[in-house]
């Protein structure tokens, strides 16, 4: 596998969160890790440091004209890049704007941006607040403002308030993740995800919801879940689907109705716990399920290979022990280079 700890892979969004102090102990390890790994990075940090000092002098200038910044930024960038800093606009996201459009804007001008914002933070109300994934880790537990539970796939961000508000506590997911809701009648807990909105007053269930999927899928684990479609912007109320444990609903991001189902697939959390249930299932779909968990890649030299049907329960168990009963169940030969493992044809020791 390739080595992606380079400066250009690294979590621009994290290092934001780490500057302004509001990582947790994780992050905190994550990002300092990375700075260690070499007087690059280092140099990248000091880099940052600076442009988060230098973002709070122009947010401190007094004479500083915000509106004609604004009207300069966007003659170089696109709309929709602004739009989560213009809804929470707090400290951290203007720093990870930076990143995003430091190719096609100039420094200067991001500045005049940050300053905009800045001077706009004062006119906003609701602030928010995110918890972000890295490529190959898993948050297994995050407890949320009103005492819910989140665990977080690899590549996702959740998005909330800091503090719930109203008649409802809402909150925006890109990626997968597992909630564990805290019961409130009074108090509907709503996941937006993709072309789908989940709403709970109590229970479990897991979300996938990556942007670049076709569908929103949504799956039960106790108590009921209701799931609608959306229609640009609004919730398309009259289509509506109510899920129990066991079903499964799916929202397709072209805008059609909500369809409901079975859940067949009895691994759909192996992501969070590593149990695994396989029932006569080929291999190439056992692989598939095995990378996506444990982050790693897997080959079979002989194409017929994945059409070997596997029975097994693994309950938590290390993916080097998975691997070896795979093997030892097929009379394979295993091998691993560089974090990649490569079943090829049957053993000759047969």
């Amino acid at each position: 596998m390739k080595n992606k700890k380079n400066i250009a892979f690294f979590n621009r969004e994290l290092l934001a969160k780490y500057l302004n102090n509001e990582v947790n102990p994780v992050e905190k390890s994550e990002v300092e890790a990375w700075i260690d790994l070499s007087e690059e990075n280092r140099e990248e940090l000091e880099q940052s440091r600076k442009m988060l000092d230098s973002v709070d002098a122009f947010y401190k200038a007094d004479d500083f004209n915000s509106v004609a910044a604004w009207q300069k930024v966007q003659s170089k960038m696109h709309e929709p890049q602004l739009r989560v800093v213009q809804k929470n606009n707090v400290r951290k996201e203007v720093i990870s704007h930076f990143y995003k459009v430091a190719a096609i804007v100039v420094f200067a001008v991001l500045l005049g941006s940050a300053g905009y914002y800045f001077g706009f933070r004062n006119k906003v109300t609701e602030v928010y607040s995110e918890i972000i994934s890295a490529e190959k880790q898993v948050i297994s537990e995050y407890t949320l403002p009103d005492g819910s539970v989140v665990a977080l796939n690899s590549n996702s961000k959740l998005v909330f308030p800091r503090n719930f508000k109203g008649n409802t506590r809402e909150v925006t997911i890109y990626g997968e993740a597992f909630f564990d809701v805290k019961p409130d009648a009074s108090k509907p807990f709503i996941i937006n995800a993709g072309n789908a909105q989940v709403k709970v007053l109590g229970t479990s269930f897991n979300v996938k919801a990556y942007p670049e999927n076709e569908t929103v899928e949504v799956v039960v684990a106790t108590g009921k879940v209701q799931v609608s479609g959306k229609t640009g912007s609004a919730v398309n109320n009259n289509t509506p689907i109510l899920l129990v444990p066991g079903e499964k609903g799916i929202v397709a991001n072209n805008g059609s109705l909500p369809a409901k189902m079975e859940n067949t697939n009895p691994n759909y959390l192996a992501w969070k716990t590593h149990d695994f249930v396989f029932n006569e299932i080929p291999l190439r779909d056992v692989i598939d399920c095995l990378e996506k968990t444990y982050h790693v890649d897997i080959e079979v030299t002989q194409p017929e290979l994945n059409d070997l049907k596997l029975t097994a329960h693994f309950e938590n168990k290390p993916i080097d022990f998975v691997l070896n009963v795979v093997r030892l169940t097929f009379n394979l030969d295993l091998s691993e280079e560089n974090e990649q493992f490569t079943f090829s044809g049957r053993s000759k020791n047969e």
